[in-house]
């Protein structure tokens, strides 16, 4: 109901200034993403998955904005994505996923409504990312499967944290207010009626999958002589699931960027029993932590990043090591190359539920 309110209040709003003095935009941008790659496991491991993958991934933005003058503007965008070959289907409908939304900008700052990230997730700060695998809810996990991380046939368990940024809550529906930025600082408030989403951390099975969030976030970006320093703390609450923390910082310097983040979990009362849910410690994620660092280089067309993630479920073998050596390359404005070198260690309940192995990607971006 609340898809259905968004989509109903955007074309309501919309029509309602057709006849008023401004300007409209309307645009469609599209990108399809194909890696193919190549995955050795280690000899104990190699009955886990099959050695070659061609992930493949479409998305399709559509945007109607209305500028009413130079100080208010008002935005419905439509986000589609398609995946195939893919280990999680973690889109927020499956093996597809839509962001509906509004925004409004406005002196006093950005307000948004409907199918999108929290406020600690927009404004997070963290490691380089050359943008083929990721660092955070790394595409490693279609090429070395993941057993911490599962959204599939089998059902849905997190038993680790996928991410330094605060995304529990994926894009479920909620309202978000971003502040205008004032001596290079930003903060952000987020409402999320219903804490569930399929590109979340939680198991629909889940209790707490009803239950509300609550999200704060603090941005500052400042110039320290030829470099530029950025930061971020996020802290959130949902009810029932846990309270959680984050911060990230980077250092840019001519084309160089070193930076990092941390995220703590913390289960909060009345559901704080872990194994309530099957498979086993699914919502393990809710007391643990995990942390990011990573060095880029940008020169000209090239981009390319160092990066390290680690995670931890608390008092269990749950645990999560990624390194990554991945670079792109700007053929025009519409293809890009990409290749990456990375390596997961991931420990499972006991040996047989655990994987390790290494990745060799190689693909392209198509942009239009």
């Amino acid at each position: 109901m609340i898809k259905k309110a968004v989509l109903t209040a955007a074309c309501a709003v919309l029509a309602s200034f057709e006849a008023a003095a401004g300007e409209w935009t309307f645009e469609a941008m599209g990108k399809a993403k194909a890696l193919f790659g190549y995955a050795k496991p280690d000899s104990q491991y190699a009955y886990h998955q099959s050695r070659y993958h061609l992930p493949t991934r479409f998305n399709l933005n559509l945007l109607a904005q209305y500028s009413f003058n130079a100080d208010y503007q008002l935005g419905a965008y439509l986000d589609l994505a398609y995946g195939v070959d893919q280990e999680l289907k973690d889109y927020n409908h499956g093996s597809w996923g839509e962001q509906v939304y509004l925004i409004l900008d406005a002196p006093a700052g950005r307000f948004i409504g409907g199918q999108s990230y929290n406020a600690a997730y927009q404004l997070g700060v963290g490691a380089s990312d050359a943008g083929v695998l990721g660092v955070n809810q790394s595409d490693i996990v279609n090429f070395v499967a993941n057993p911490n991380w599962q959204r599939n046939r089998r059902g849905t368990a997190y038993r680790t944290l996928n991410s330094t940024d605060i995304n529990t809550d994926g894009t479920a529906p909620k309202i978000t207010y971003i502040s205008p930025e004032f001596s290079g600082t930003m903060f952000g408030l987020t409402f999320v009626p219903e804490s569930y989403s399929r590109d979340g951390l939680i198991n629909r099975h889940a209790p707490y999958e009803d239950k509300a969030g609550y999200i704060a976030a603090l941005y500052h970006s400042r110039e320290l002589g030829n470099a530029i320093l950025s930061a971020s703390v996020g802290a959130a609450h949902f009810a029932d699931i846990d309270n959680e923390l984050s911060a990230g910082v980077s250092v840019y310097y001519k084309g160089w960027t070193i930076g990092g983040a941390v995220r703590r979990t913390f289960v909060n009362h009345r559901f704080a029993g872990m194994d309530r849910l099957a498979p086993e410690s699914a919502d393990a994620f809710r007391d643990g932590w995990a942390a990011s660092a990573g060095l880029g280089y940008e020169f000209g067309p090239m981009d390319a990043a160092l990066t390290y993630f680690y995670a931890k479920a608390d008092g269990r073998a749950y645990e999560d090591k990624i390194i990554q050596l991945s670079g792109s390359w700007q053929l025009n404005k519409h293809v890009e190359l990409q290749a990456a070198l990375a390596r997961g260690e991931f420990n499972g309940r006991t040996p047989a539920e655990s994987n390790e192995g290494y990745a060799f990607v190689a693909g392209a971006a198509f942009s239009f």
